[in-house]
């Protein structure tokens, strides 16, 4: 799965700009105050969401992307330090253009959220915004694992990502069809289970686990989507701009996803909290 996350974000990176002017590679959040129709507002407001609950003088990102959420982060608390990994060298290089005006302050490192280069317990805090769905089975083993061990004691984390909330067998036929198409495009192993995926963290020994339902709060902005992708695919078309498998599957997706969305009972999008006990 390791090749087809770097190969994913290698084909499709640039393309996300037409998504996020700030390379925020993720959905927004929507409260009452923002507009619907403006995008990257909302999903600065998720970049809040996410980290405000994660404090201290070392905070981690986990599949850091382009870096947009740590540098939400760094303008908002000058005091704190955010270390990024990525598995994508190029993230690494652009990255790091990008976040030269905060100085040392931001730093991303190619590495594994499986395999985090740094020593138990180091951590003040960690996050992970849609990127735990990269990480293989249902209950993110091996990710919840690694995050507890660079944790300190006491120390906050934070994931946001769609899960499913039912299990295989109860799922019908054509939701995970489109869950599959899903998953074949953005390169994820599965989406989280959130029962199995909650019993994981409380068998590590996490405490505190805030669970929070936030589908409602991010539909506006995956309502953009659709009309994106056409816009997207439409401008491609007219420069002529060959778009090869991997961004092919990964514009279909983006589709396939406002529909897996539809189906309330299986699937939701959430936002977990909790602390290493």
């Amino acid at each position: 799965m390791k090749s087809e996350v770097v190969e994913y974000y290698t084909d499709t990176g640039m393309d996300y700009r037409a998504w996020s002017s700030r390379f925020n590679m993720h959905f927004g959040y929507w409260r009452w105050g923002l507009n619907p129709f403006r995008r990257e507002p909302m999903l600065e407001e998720m970049n809040r969401q996410v980290t405000s609950g994660v404090q201290g003088d070392w905070i981690l990102d986990l599949g850091c992307g382009l870096g947009a959420t740590m540098r939400s982060l760094a303008r908002a608390r000058p005091e704190t330090r955010v270390t990024g990994l990525t598995l994508v060298p190029w993230q690494v290089e652009h990255a790091t253009q990008l976040n030269a005006k905060y100085g040392s302050r931001l730093a991303v490192e190619r590495g594994s959220y499986l395999d985090i280069p740094f020593e138990s317990e180091s951590a003040d805090g960690a996050y992970a915004l849609e990127s735990c769905c990269h990480a293989p089975g249902p209950d993110k083993p091996e990710f919840l694992s690694e995050m507890q061990r660079v944790l300190k004691p006491g120390a906050r984390f934070a994931v946001a990502d769609g899960f499913c909330k039912t299990a295989d067998k109860d799922q019908p036929s054509a939701f995970k069809k489109m869950v599959s198409w899903c998953c074949d495009g953005w390169a994820l192993d599965c989406f989280p289970n959130l029962p199995l995926f909650l019993d994981k963290l409380s068998d590590l020994g996490f405490q505190d686990i805030e669970v929070r339902d936030i589908s409602w709060n991010i539909s506006p902005s995956v309502l953009h989507s659709p009309w994106l992708v056409v816009r997207f695919s439409l401008e491609k078309l007219l420069k002529g701009e060959h778009l090869n498998e991997v961004r092919r599957r990964h514009l279909l997706s983006c589709f396939v996803s406002l529909l897996i969305g539809l189906h309330r009972r299986h699937f939701g999008y959430y936002l977990i909290t909790g602390r290493k006990g």
